[in-house]
């Protein structure tokens, strides 16, 4: 297909640029999340709340930056979620949608946990209303915040996995991109949604599969992001596979 032969309304998109802008906020995604979690997880002590609190008083801008890294994270994905929507929609209109909306409810989810994780900040520091209440009270409430964080995580991970698997799907089926991204990325979110069952259904056997999944659906995520960011898409195959779209839905 030549220049003259692509619809015009699609001549003034660039999938090529929307690719790498995709993959950008995809790795920065990552590296604000491993940044999220190497800041306040030290500090967090299972099961002992007067040690916990005394570590995010003790180091309250490391914890404050795991908050911020966190919020990088979710609204890079949130980018990601609407671009990658718009790079793979020529192979599957719903199914991109769908996956969109599977990425979005993930976000909320994730929404909830980064309230949850400034919970501690508003109890520890002793405000007057909070007089009611005793340090060890506080103390167990805010720690009681950050579990849950921990307990919402893997829920949002099972709307994350799904739209992995599904951006997978995609990508493998698309003529613009290497079918063996999509096939990592697909391995990687059922990675994530199998994971999170196993926490779902015992705690303790999920936290024990998670030092092996994390690396799988590393593996998969950053491939397709690195992938965008430095080559972006075959944009006349895209162009190509946009028209054949749009044609089959006159």
């Amino acid at each position: 297909m030549s220049t003259s032969e692509i619809p015009k309304h699609f001549r003034k998109e660039s999938p090529a640029l929307q690719a790498r802008l995709a993959g950008g906020l995809w790795w920065l995604c990552i590296l604000a999340g491993v940044v999220g979690f190497v800041a306040g997880a030290p500090l967090i002590v299972a099961n002992d709340a007067a040690a916990t609190a005394a570590n995010i008083l003790a180091k309250e801008s490391l914890f404050r930056l795991g908050f911020v890294a966190d919020l990088v994270s979710g609204a890079s994905y949130l980018g990601v979620t609407a671009l990658m929507y718009w790079v793979v929609k020529p192979v599957s209109r719903s199914l991109s949608l769908l996956a969109a909306f599977f990425g979005l409810v993930g976000l909320a989810i994730g929404g909830i946990t980064w309230a949850s994780h400034l919970a501690p900040l508003l109890l520890l520091h002793g405000d007057q209303y909070l007089t009611a209440f005793t340090m060890s009270q506080l103390q167990a409430m805010s720690l009681a915040a950050l579990q849950l964080q921990t307990q919402l995580f893997p829920l949002g991970m099972v709307f994350f996995g799904i739209q992995c698997m599904s951006i997978g799907y995609l990508v493998a089926r698309s003529t613009f991109l290497p079918r063996i991204l999509g096939v990592l990325l697909a391995i990687g979110g059922t990675c994530y949604v199998l994971a999170s069952f196993a926490y779902f259904l015992t705690p303790s056997f999920g936290r024990l599969f998670l030092p092996f999944i994390v690396p799988v659906a590393f593996i998969g995520e950053g491939a397709l992001g690195l992938w965008l960011l430095v080559k972006g898409v075959n944009q006349q195959r895209w162009y190509e596979q946009a028209s054949v779209a749009e044609g089959s839905q006159i």
